[in-house]
């Protein structure tokens, strides 16, 4: 079931992503690394369940909400405290992406960045740790590391003044499932940056 998950997941952020019904279906199942019948079938299930009309998106927080609900959950979460979280992690994970408060902070600027999420690739995570114990302290902290099932979501990633941050889409799925100030902070950037039709 969770890997079926993955691909459902990944045609959600596609549609928050541009939720203006400009994707076709076959489109958004390419995109996805679906298959046509795959796409046109979970686009199907998010309109019975009242989000989309074709591929224009009518209700952005339920789609996030269901998107975040049905997201696999992580293999691996690491928490520690550095100093500098942001060069601590570009310093010791070649592939990662910012998440949640500083990704937010990046692209929003809502949000005070008080801990510093991101997704990483497993085979890292032991090197960052053997890092922490020279640099930080590890437990709960400023800083989270998240090993994801899905590894798209890092190589998905761009780039915003000099730091790799997830998709909108993603950051959009990250921000709900966070909650709290963090779903305000989804809803100022539904209206800032999602282009409507």
């Amino acid at each position: 079931m969770e890997r079926r998950n993955i691909k459902n997941v990944r045609i959600i952020k596609r549609l928050l992503e541009r939720p203006d019904g400009s994707w076709t279906r076959y489109a958004i199942a390419k995109a996805c690394g679906a298959s046509q019948p795959f796409g046109v079938k979970v686009v199907r299930q998010l309109e019975k369940m009242g989000f989309v009309k074709g591929t224009r998106v009518t209700d952005m927080a339920g789609l996030a909400r269901h998107g975040a609900g049905i997201m696999p959950r992580p293999l691996l979460v690491a928490e520690f405290y550095v100093t500098d979280p942001v060069d601590f992690i570009q310093k010791n994970a070649k592939r990662y992406a910012l998440t949640t408060y500083f990704a937010e902070n990046q692209v929003n600027h809502h949000l005070f960045p008080t801990r510093c999420d991101a997704y990483v690739v497993g085979s890292t995570l032991d090197n960052m740790k053997k890092a922490v114990l020279k640099e930080g302290l590890i437990g709960s902290g400023n800083t989270r590391l998240i090993v994801p099932v899905d590894e798209g979501i890092i190589d998905e990633a761009q780039e915003i003044r000099g730091v790799r941050v997830v998709s909108l889409g993603q950051l959009m799925l990250d921000l709900v499932r966070e909650g709290g100030v963090a779903m305000e902070a989804f809803e100022m950037m539904v209206r800032r940056n999602v282009r409507k039709g």
